[in-house]
């Protein structure tokens, strides 16, 4: 499960990436991260919402979350290990990968609800951190399988 603060840019990217909705080896142009489930769609009441991006090659379900708020990883962590399947599990924080660009453009697309303003914005941060989330995918990939990047 991939999550951020708004569960609309960083982490439906990245679960996109993983589910292979989006090529590693390509960067995305605008129209591209547009196809994107839930991409830049996210109302206030999808937060804490656990939402089905697609299944990675390996028939593991992925799976985006916005938190609006960064401490979820231990809850997150918690609440597998009480359930006892912590090993089936990976939460993955990509509000790192966050830009000030994208910060900009989705503030300005679903906090001040302008999307005309902020998705050009979106896109541009997106395209910036694409190589680097695209690393994130590849570590978590070769954790969830077991070998080392």
């Amino acid at each position: 499960m991939y999550f951020d603060y708004g569960g609309s840019h960083t982490s439906v990217t990245a679960a996109c990436i993983h589910a292979g909705k989006l090529d590693p080896n390509k960067l995305p142009n605008s129209d591209d991260l547009m196809e994107m489930p839930y991409l830049d769609k996210t109302t206030p009441e999808d937060f804490g919402k656990i939402k089905h991006i697609g299944t990675d090659k390996n028939s593991n379900e992925i799976y985006a979350l916005g938190t609006k708020g960064s401490q979820l990883r231990n809850l997150l962590d918690d609440m597998a290990s009480l359930q006892n399947v912590s090993d089936q599990y990976l939460f993955l924080n990509t509000s790192p990968y966050v830009n000030n660009v994208l910060r900009v453009g989705g503030w300005l697309s679903r906090s001040a609800s302008l999307p005309s303003l902020g998705r050009p914005l979106v896109m541009s941060g997106l395209r910036k951190t694409y190589p680097a989330l695209c690393l994130l995918v590849e570590t978590a990939y070769l954790k969830q399988t077991g070998t080392q990047p």
